[in-house]
């Protein structure tokens, strides 16, 4: 017995280990970024959130928090809620609502945003990997008491494709995604306007319990003055 519990531990702590060199390399590539590619900007994101599993819904609530100006500023602070609906194995299709609470440093203020996400999501498995495509459509609202603005409420639409890996006989599975921001209706001329690529793992403590450590380039695209920024996060999510 007390065999077998000694063997329990030791494999947490080698996977742990694992989880935790995956994230130095992490911070390697950040020092490699900001070198090579002149990265303007630096944040971290952190978030937890909860989920519950009812035959094909799951409902999620989630707390965030970024920052920016090489983490020294807020960025957002964000509070979510969310389902989605397993239409097939391979398909789900999702609704959610976030409220953000938005630094914006032109204005010096923080400011509120409503926004609300719709979405698709197909994967394909192909031996330990994952393949995820999602769509979603992004309406975001901007409090206009203080300003106008150009895009009010503004539409989106973001695309994500997404390679997970299956270790075997591992709580870790890491995975590296892409991606995109379209603007759906800018009065001038639809047009990308951001791009993100990201790399991590996560980590299952057990069934109940898991974290995800992610290193991302967040960087706008075809606007002026256009910031890239590297940031490292980390996420809890408790399922019940």
């Amino acid at each position: 017995m007390q065999k077998g519990g000694n063997d329990y531990w030791t494999g947490k702590i080698q996977s742990m280990r694992r989880f935790i060199f995956l994230f130095g390399v992490l911070i390697l590539l950040a020092g490699t970024s900001v070198s090579f590619a002149q990265t303007d900007d630096f944040g971290i994101w952190m978030s937890v959130g909860a989920e519950k599993k009812i035959d094909k819904w799951t409902f999620e609530l989630e707390q965030e928090l970024r920052t920016m100006e090489n983490s020294g500023e807020i960025e957002r602070i964000g509070t979510m809620v969310g389902l989605d609906y397993k239409l097939l194995k391979p398909l789900k299709v999702g609704l959610s609502y976030q409220f953000i609470t938005l630094n914006d440093l032109e204005n010096e203020d923080m400011q509120p945003r409503h926004r609300i996400n719709m979405y698709a999501q197909g994967k394909y498995e192909w031996h330990r990997f994952t393949f995820s495509l999602r769509e979603r459509f992004q309406l975001t609202y901007k409090d206009e008491t203080e300003r106008t603005y150009k895009m009010n409420p503004k539409w989106s639409l973001r695309s994500k494709l997404k390679i997970d890996y299956n270790i075997p006989d591992s709580p870790i599975s890491p995975f590296v995604s892409f991606e995109s921001f379209y603007q759906l209706n800018n009065p001038d001329k639809n047009k990308f306007d951001g791009l993100r690529y990201s790399a991590g793992g996560r980590y299952k403590i057990n069934k109940h319990h898991g974290i995800e450590l992610f290193g991302l380039v967040d960087k706008e695209i075809n606007t002026k003055n256009p910031v890239q920024r590297f940031v490292l996060g980390t996420a809890y999510v408790y399922s019940f």
